[in-house]
């Protein structure tokens, strides 16, 4: 896929195969982290919630515990979430790497 090859990315992503729950405004449902960097990830949704471009989420895994950002896109049954950056955060993407990868 050309277009995935030329986006240039602020961090490399790994593809994962976690199950969790995102929450918005307006919905909650399961899905899977289809991918995931120190910045962001790709969530494909069991249920379309209505997320939109612009809407605070949260992400609750076990693996990764409770996470919390802003949808960046949303095509079909998946969004891209933009992680709220914190050294929480950071320490719990790199727990997940050192733990469970």
């Amino acid at each position: 896929m050309v277009y995935k090859d030329s986006v240039q990315r602020a961090s490399s992503r790994e593809e994962t195969k976690i199950t969790g729950t995102v929450t918005c405004k307006t919905g909650s449902t399961n899905g899977i982290v289809v991918d995931l960097s120190d910045e962001g990830i790709c969530f494909r949704l069991l249920f379309d919630i209505g997320a939109r471009t612009g809407q605070e989420v949260t992400i609750r895994t076990e693996e990764l515990g409770f996470l919390s950002g802003m949808v960046r896109w949303a095509r079909g049954d998946r969004i891209g979430i933009k992680l709220n950056l914190s050294s929480n955060t950071a320490a719990q993407i790199s727990s997940y790497y050192k733990f469970f990868r």
